[in-house]
């Protein structure tokens, strides 16, 4: 054969073999994310305490798993927020200045303070060592734990 041809022709089968491995990759990595997702939802901590470690196990920079959770938060807490404003509404016995099971003056603070804090956070993660990161991201997930488990056994 001639070099040309073979080189296209191990390309396409290359290609053929990518395609497959990231077809399959995106269905676990799907799953994955259900998984997180719903066991986030039912301990009552949000995905990024789960899905930051996923990812830096799948050697994600921590600073960018760092990014890519928080930016994932704002889709996932509106979407959650729309069930819950669904699942609730049109029953009375809701507090004033609720829409289904979503108390406004609650997502107006968790804004404000949101919106104050979150370039903070930001510099902060940029400017920290990784190591550094990973002791403080731990700490946060043994607080977090204590506090789950002070919940349960209480």
């Amino acid at each position: 054969r001639p070099f040309p041809l073979a080189a296209v022709r191990s390309a396409l089968e290359h290609a053929k073999r990518v395609v497959v491995l990231e077809k399959s990759f995106s269905v676990g990595l799907g799953g994955v994310g259900l998984g997180i997702g719903v066991v986030s939802s039912f301990v009552g901590i949000g995905g990024g305490s789960m899905s930051v470690p996923f990812m830096s196990w799948c050697n994600i920079p921590l600073k960018r798993a760092i990014a890519t959770s928080a930016a994932l938060g704002w889709p996932i807490a509106f979407s959650g927020a729309l069930g819950y404003m669904a699942s609730g509404w049109g029953r009375g016995d809701l507090p004033a200045y609720t829409v289904g099971f979503v108390y406004l003056p609650a997502v107006a603070t968790l804004c404000l303070i949101t919106m104050a804090t979150a370039p903070m956070g930001a510099r902060l993660a940029h400017r920290l060592p990784v190591a550094k990161l990973k002791k403080l991201f731990a700490l946060l997930m043994a607080v977090m734990a204590s506090q789950l488990l002070i919940k349960a056994l209480a």
